[in-house]
């Protein structure tokens, strides 16, 4: 297998690229969460993998996780499904389903809703 540079970034929580591994600058001062997305981001494929993203949760590093996020806005933008970024337009397929998924259970409850409430 061959290894991953890591990179650290002031923006984003962390990005898998085939050359490289991005990783949020502010994670330096906390190795356990900085080593499991190290991990996490090391599973991924070029090719799709929707899986991946659940498969490897750990419930017990979710709250620390979390914690990062809310105190530092400037990972926000990996929630995003498009984004520009070093002139090029990428995008995140996996984002892109599970949006599109949350979308459309979203629409069918409130027309399940909708349509109960008006009979």
């Amino acid at each position: 297998m061959k290894k991953q540079k890591v990179i650290y970034v002031k923006s984003g929580l962390a990005n898998f690229y085939p050359d490289r591994i991005e990783i949020n600058e502010s994670l330096k001062s906390n190795k356990k969460l900085r080593d499991y997305i190290v991990k996490h981001e090391l599973g991924h494929k070029e090719s799709f993998d929707l899986m991946h993203e659940f498969k490897s949760i750990d419930l017990k590093i979710m709250p620390s996780l979390f914690k990062f996020i809310i105190q530092h806005p400037s990972t926000y933008i990996d929630f995003l499904p498009i984004q520009y970024k070093d002139k090029q337009v990428i995008y995140d397929l996996n984002l892109l389903i599970l949006y599109t998924i949350s979308l459309l259970l979203l629409g069918t409850t409130i027309g399940i809703f909708y349509y109960l409430v008006t009979i």
